[in-house]
């Protein structure tokens, strides 16, 4: 019976669905074979057919149900892969899992999810052009003192209507094709549509999920409503399979067959995806991204596919998802929808740009928008017919998707004869007359029909149902997560560990800086004596190590926020919950923080010495390894709360210096000021600093034996009872100290309190940490919305247009396309014999193979071919782009061998769109005209060009528009970045232009004015090289020359497309090729034709590459370019120039642009502001007006240690900025409009300003609180070496972000080098103290040394040293004798220090150490007051010289690795 059911399902949808039969125009004259229709020489293309997919899928569900009806014992284990089938006692059925719905599912009584989806009067309302202006220093600090404004209160701007007055419907099992212009409204109508709204000021009118309203549907049922961006989000590093099992393991429903594992049940699913979407093969490859090797763009797309199918979302919205890809895995991507809508039941909503006739097929429905207007919705097959009814006439070639959308631009309408007054013309009268059309009142009837339908059969309540029995056994049916917290934790953690496991040189850099680090610290504080003198240095190596972990932490930062985009996507799956995600990265920290403290504990502890007990070495190990788990809490909990890397970094910054200042090491408790020793007592650094040096020095016993230990010291003073040790804690007569009293004394730390309190609160810190980022991220918002917002110059946001305006606006692009003037030079470029191979691991790999051609006058050649053939890199090989490989051939320009302005003079338009984020469009195609045009050209000239340039390609409404961030959600649209491209190189008035696919990612009327453009330069004399993926028939006709590659680099056809694509297809015919139909594409013809023998094995097996070497064809283009190389010049003696601009000309424009992207760059500008004005007054209030005793002179040394950590934050924050900063002068470099140089220098003076500003408010809050010395020449050479110390910092952070090649490897890097330059300093451990290895060269080449000693003996040079009593050592004379005649001898002695508080004394001698500043800095670090100026001269030659290694790097690194 079961069987009869389905063979009945079978036929049943194979009548009601004749959108199944996918062919294009190439089927007719190529045999039908299932599963490679419209491959067009793609030969991994077509994997996915939709009979073949949908057949798979019942024979599956046949094969396990009837597997389930053998009551046999086995033991389950299904091996589907091996085609083994297992017992089930009872029948399963795989459609449940998919939701799809069936009679199958109801009659077994299991619920299934569907629900279509309901508008009416839909209006959606955003912020308008003026609401928005371009983020600068100035507006944004004055944004501070208005707090409001950040939350849009009290702000002006207009408001506007993106949507207006929509109605429609979906059912379940349909699919609705939207499409528009960019800018039409088909994003927002989609997001909308899945529920996400966050972005828009007003959304009115009603949106009904089966009668659910969108707040209950928000709340309960998120992930239901699935929106799918353009761009695929996955982590690159994991393979297919690992990111299907994620997602399924996440999703897995809780009423599965009995006895059926999790397990099997996963293993089951992805064989059928795999089958379904053609993905088996690539199981076990890496998913990869734009940097990262891995799959193909169409396989990427599939597999978004088959994450979403995972997500058991009941309606999917995609969102223009096949940008950048061929007409083949488009539709393979279409197809694959149409499966998941047809056997599940889903209602499927899709944007798509240039679909082709078998796309659009596959729908049910389409909606039309045009500026927010509907100016069509119905079925799809009468939206041609109706638009022709109104009297419009679609021409042969065109697609009806593309027919459809150039309705919106009045330049690409065509009218049938008689009717070009009777037609609408603007967007509101479109939509009157669908309104007054007979397709929208039977589309009303049937969305009132569809309503009475869901009022009847009330779907709401059954779709509630299935949803808590989706549920697994302990997840909470009130939540929208289907698997339980804890199978979400376990299968995030799975997850987690793959990705730590595949970053291999993340581990590397990150373990082997510790192990470095731990050997060199341990080295500077080697074997330390169980002394007074060693009791300090114990103190600084414990706290170093502490530091040390804390600063590794900080790098978490960096990777926290680096898959931020693919958890924001994950939470709108409704596949896990945030904290889950979190737990997850804190359980996969516990293994590698243990291998890290373990790392360098080993290193550290036996060399310094530290207390050799296996009890106290464990007990560090797990202090240290807490402090660095609750660190990396800490870190990540600002990463949670902010929105992006600067804000995170600056604040943690501030904080991480709070916590070092108040550790009670640095400034001891009882000097602290009480308006903030509150920091001290909530420091969970504090506690672990305390656990860590209580654990060393309780119950040890410090000798007070040798120079510097005990007082009075030599001879004659060898008596106990009348002598006591200088370290605090010392009692009169014993000459030692208890590690107890010490610590009591000179911290106020109890030795008892190191379990309780101490490490009890690192513990609990590092659980409110987890508990705090947990939620943050559970609740928190802080990456935006995904959706673009426009930023405008002040008062250059456009205006609302009205008909007339936009009617202006046509005629003038019109006539400025018109105008076009025979600039062209009469340029001929040719290639001859050109061969490319790049190094692999199997030897050599050959990807161009003697290619040669020629690109004349007035020629626009096509370059196409499938994908792998070589199109890019034959372009980037001929435009002098490639730095890996060896490239053989002739290239000649005019007859010439090329010469050093040869990238100066032509133009690429590269796929990736890389631009300066912070100017504006029309600033942008300046910088490139003054750059690139002829100097003698008067810039009144260049900047005209530019408008006119900006008219042809209708950007004039975005030219002051800030070019902005995708990534960071503002900026011009991705689209518009496209234009753009091609506009930098359009104003360079280049003599030959190449453009590498310059339509993908553009709608389909985009594409053709942007290729009728490239036509009309052609025919103004330029010669244009261009590859091109797809292009529809009306685009083919606007090229006239072809070089067809086939894979292997090898060429195909070169030469005349003519009349009709004639002469290509009449040499393709006439060597065996298949016959071309009349209404077929010719490009799609000729890809199909080379590609048919490696596509799918059928027809005649031809060698086109062969068959052309030995064509007439190929002979005469090879005595041509013979001719040409016999003839070239090949050493011309033309004046040439590598740049059109004189050096200075590049500077000032180079530095112009810089200077104005700094002033753009809040973020970053007015955060390191911030950042020094917290550590400024911070310090300064904690050292409030420091006294004269011998404690505060060393906190005068302490206080300059923040400004250390100071500099650390400032080198952290400049790296981001160089790093973006290279991106854009790499590719400008390409181009040559203007050398490293500039761009180095720049990239330095830029900062000056800002540094200098810095400095100043740092010195204003610091220096006068903290009470240094008020007096002019130590106050000016106070700033003038924190100024030049600010310079080197900056500077040094340029450097690390040189050499690394990541954000990662920098973040590694920084603790390495700062740790270092702490170390080394002389704070933490005295020359003196240093080993000799050390102190003989790493002291003296440690540019924090000279800073530290030139501000040091700056401020103390003439101070006096004036002791409290808590400052005394006391101590009795021999009977019979004062203090002062007792400690003559002692005084007298040149190596002595200090004075006799009282002289005449007989008992209670009171000696404080020092008489002056000056003797406490020559005593304890040997530092000298006439080094003063030799120091501030040190650090302007390493700020000079990281200046000058910086150019060096610049130049190593101008051109990037391709």
């Amino acid at each position: 019976m079961n069987e009869e059911k389905l063979q009945a399902e079978k036929q049943q949808n194979r009548e009601s669905v004749p959108r199944t039969s996918y062919t294009g125009s190439a089927d007719t004259y190529v045999e039908d074979q299932p599963g490679h229709h419209d491959t067009y020489g793609e030969p991994g293309a077509n994997q996915v057919n939709v009979e073949s997919a949908k057949g798979q899928y019942r024979d599956l569900k046949r094969e396990l149900t009837t597997a389930s009806r053998r009551s046999t014992r086995r033991r389950p284990s299904v091996k589907l892969e091996e085609g083994e089938e297992e017992a089930q006692p009872e029948e399963f059925n795989l459609d449940e899992f998919m939701h799809g719905v069936t009679e199958e599912t109801e009659a077994s009584g299991i619920i299934t999810k569907r629900l279509g989806v309901v508008w009416k009067d839909l209006v959606v309302k955003g912020w308008g052009a003026d609401a928005h202006k371009i983020p600068t220093n100035s507006n944004q600090l004055i944004k501070v003192f208005t707090p409001w404004k950040f939350f849009n209160i009290g702000t002006k701007g207009s408001k506007r209507t993106i949507l207006r007055s929509l109605t429609g419907f979906c059912r379940d099992g349909e699919m609705l094709l939207v499409l528009g212009r960019p800018g039409s409204g088909c994003t927002s109508f989609l997001k909308i549509i899945a529920n996400v709204r966050q972005q828009y000021t007003d959304v009115e009118g009603d949106v009904s999920y089966g009668g659910i309203d969108p707040s209950f549907f928000a709340k309960h049922y998120r992930g239901q409503a699935v929106y799918n961006e353009e761009e695929d989000q996955h982590y690159p590093t994991l393979t297919t399979k690992q990111t299907l099992q994620f997602a399924l393991r996440c999703k897995t429903p809780g009423k599965r067959l009995p006895d059926e594992s999790k397990k099997v049940f996963v293993k089951n699913v992805i064989y059928l995806l795999g089958n379904m979407l053609g993905l088996t093969k690539q199981m076990n490859t890496m998913v990869g991204n734009a940097f990262v090797r891995g799959l193909s763009g169409g396989e990427r797309k599939r597999l978004s596919i088959a994450e979403v199918m995972t997500t058991l979302s009941t309606i999917t919205c995609w969102d223009c998802s096949t940008r950048g890809l061929d007409a083949a895995s488009a539709l393979d991507y279409v197809r694959s929808l149409r499966i998941m809508t047809d056997l599940f039941k889903k209602t499927t909503i899709a944007s798509l740009y240039q679909a082709s006739n078998s796309i659009f097929t596959l729908f049910d429905k389409v909606l039309v928008l045009d500026d927010g207007y509907c100016i069509y919705f119905g079925p799809v097959e009468k939206a041609k017919e109706y638009f022709e009814d109104l009297g419009f006439y679609c021409p042969p070639r065109k697609s009806i998707p593309d027919f459809l959308t150039g309705l919106c631009n009045p330049m690409e309408r065509e009218f049938k004869p008689g009717y070009e007054d009777k037609t609408p013309q603007h967007a509101s009268e479109f939509e009157e007359a669908y309104k007054s059309s007979q397709v929208f009142q039977d589309m009303t009837k049937q969305l009132h029909a569809y309503e009475n339908e869901i009022e009847r059969t009330k779907p709401a309540e059954l779709f509630a149902k299935a949803i808590r029995e989706e549920h697994q056994k302990r997840a909470p049916k009130k939540f929208p997560y289907t698997a339980s917290f804890y199978q979400q934790v376990k299968a995030l953690t799975v997850r987690q560990y793959h990705l730590l496991l595949k970053d291999r040189q993340a581990l590397i850099s990150r373990y082997g800086t510790i192990l470095i680090q731990g050997l060199i610290t341990a080295s500077c504080f080697f074997k330390l004596p169980l002394t007074g003198l060693g009791a300090f240095s114990r103190g600084g190596a414990i706290f170093f190590s502490l530091l040390f972990n804390a600063f590794i932490s900080q790098s978490e930062l960096s990777n926290f926020m680096t898959g931020r985009p693919i958890l924001e996507k994950h939470k709108h799956f409704a596949m896990y919950r945030p904290s889950a995600f979190y737990l997850a990265q804190v359980i996969m920290d516990v293994p590698y923080a243990i291998v890290q403290v373990l790392l360098y504990a080993f290193c550290a502890y036996f060399m310094m010495g530290l207390n050799l007990d296996a009890g106290r070495f464990f007990t560090f190990f797990i202090i240290l390894f807490f402090v660095n788990m609750m660190m990396n809490g800490l870190f990540r909990l600002f990463g949670a709360c902010t929105s992006n890397f600067y804000t995170a970094t600056q604040i943690s910054g501030i904080l991480l210096i709070a916590l070092v200042t108040y550790t009670g090491y640095v400034i001891p408790y009882k000097t602290m000021h009480p308006w903030l020793y509150w920091i001290y007592w909530m420091n969970p650094l504090g506690y672990g600093y305390q656990a860590l040096i209580k654990n060393e020095m309780a119950g040890q016993r410090y000798s007070c034996e040798g120079p510097g230990n005990a007082v009075p010291y030599g001879p004659g003073y060898d008596d106990w009872q009348y002598k006591v040790c200088t370290m605090k804690g010392g009692n009169p007569g014993e000459d030692f100290v208890l590690g107890d009293a010490y610590l009591l004394e000179e911290f106020s730390y109890k030795t008892s309190y190191r379990w309780a309190p101490d490490f009890v609160v690192v513990v609990a810190y590092f659980l409110l940490f987890t508990f705090l980022t947990a939620s943050a991220m559970e609740y928190l918002h802080p990456s935006g919305t995904g959706s673009l917002t426009k930023l405008y110059l002040p008062g250059k946001a456009p205006k609302p247009k009205t008909n007339e305006d936009e009617e202006e606006r046509i005629k003038r692009q019109h006539q400025v396309t018109e105008e076009m003037k025979a600039e062209g030079s009469g340029t001929t470029f040719s290639w001859h014999h050109m061969n490319y191979t790049v190094p692999f691991k199997g030897g050599p790999l050959q990807l161009l193979n003697d290619i040669s051609g020629i690109v004349k006058p007035g020629h626009l050649t096509a370059l196409m071919g499938s994908s792998g053939a070589g199109k890019t890199t034959l372009l980037d090989v001929l435009a002098k782009r490639k730095t890996i490989g060896k490239i053989d051939g002739r290239v000649y320009l005019n007859g010439e061998a090329l010469m050093s302005d040869f990238e100066r003079i032509t133009g690429y338009c590269e796929q990736m769109d890389v631009h300066q984020p912070a100017v504006t469009v029309r600033e942008a195609m300046r910088f490139s005209a003054y750059l690139r045009q002829d100097k003698d050209v008067p810039k009144a000239e260049k900047d005209d060009y530019v408008e006119r340039i900006l008219t042809l390609l209708e950007m004039e409404d975005i030219g002051d528009a800030q070019i902005g961030d995708v990534d960071k959600g503002a900026g011009i649209s991705v689209e518009e970045r496209k234009r753009l491209t091609i506009g930098l190189e359009l104003v360079s008035k280049p003599k030959l232009l190449f453009l590498d696919e310059p339509t993908s990612g553009l709608d389909a009327q985009s594409s053709y004015n942007i290729v009728r453009f490239v036509r009309k330069l052609a025919d103004a004399g330029w010669p244009v090289l261009c590859t091109i993926h797809q292009p529809s028939a009306i685009l083919f006709e606007h090229f006239d020359h072809l070089l067809l590659l086939v894979r292997g680099g090898k060429t195909a056809y070169h030469g005349p497309i003519g009349k009709n694509s004639k002469t290509m297809i009449d040499y393709f015919e006439s060597r065996g090729g298949p016959t071309c139909p009349d209404d077929a594409n010719p490009a799609e013809y000729i890809l199909e034709v080379v590609g048919a023998g490696t596509a799918s094995g059928r027809g005649p097996k031809r060698d086109w590459a062969e068959i052309w070497a030995e064509s007439d064809e190929a002979m005469a283009l090879e005595e041509e370019l013979e001719e040409i190389h016999q003839n070239a010049d090949q050493h011309p003696t033309r004046k040439s120039v590598r740049y059109a601009t004189s050096f200075w000309t590049q500077f000032w424009l180079v530095h112009k642009r810089m200077a104005l992207a700094y002033w753009r760059s809040p973020n970053y500008n007015l955060g390191r502001f911030f950042t020094v004005m917290c550590i400024s007054l911070l310090n300064g209030f904690t050292y409030w007006k420091m006294s004269y005793t011998s404690s505060d002179m060393q906190n005068r040394v302490f206080v300059l240690l923040a400004t250390f950590i100071m500099a650390q934050t400032l080198i952290i924050l400049a790296q981001p900025k160089f790093m973006t900063e290279r991106l854009y002068f790499q590719r400008d470099y390409a181009s040559r409009y203007y050398g490293w140089l500039p761009f180095g220098l720049t990239s330095v003076l830029v900062e000056v300003p800002y540094c200098i500003f810095f400095s100043a408010f740092f010195m204003f809050g610091f220096y006068w609180t903290a009470g240094l010395v008020n007096s002019s020449d130590q106050c000016g050479y106070f700033f003038i070496m924190v100024v030049f110390f600010v310079f080197w910092a900056v500077t040094l952070g340029f450097l690390i972000a040189a050499i690394s090649t990541s954000h990662t490897m920098a973040s590694v890097i920084n603790p390495l080098f700062i740790s270092m330059l702490i170390l080394f300093a002389g704070l933490m451990q005295t020359p003196q103290a240093m080993p000799h290895f050390w102190s003989s060269w790493m002291y003296w080449l440690d540019p924090f040394h000279y800073y530290i000693e030139g501000l040091t003996v700056n401020e103390m040079e003439k101070l006096p040293v004036q002791c409290k009593p808590f400052d005394f050592a006391i101590f009795d004379p021999p009977p019979g004798e004062t203090c002062g005649s007792y400690m003559e001898n002692y005084l007298s002695s040149p190596a002595s220090t200090g004075y006799i508080a009282n002289p005449e004394a007989t008992s209670q001698c009171q000696y404080c150490k020092y008489t002056s500043g000056k003797q406490y800095y020559t005593q304890t670090f040997q530092w000298d007051a006439s080094h003063r100026y030799r120091n501030l001269g040190i650090i302007i030659c390493y700020f000079a010289l990281n200046v000058l290694v910086f150019q060096a790097l610049v130049y190593l690194t101008r051109k990037p690795r391709r």
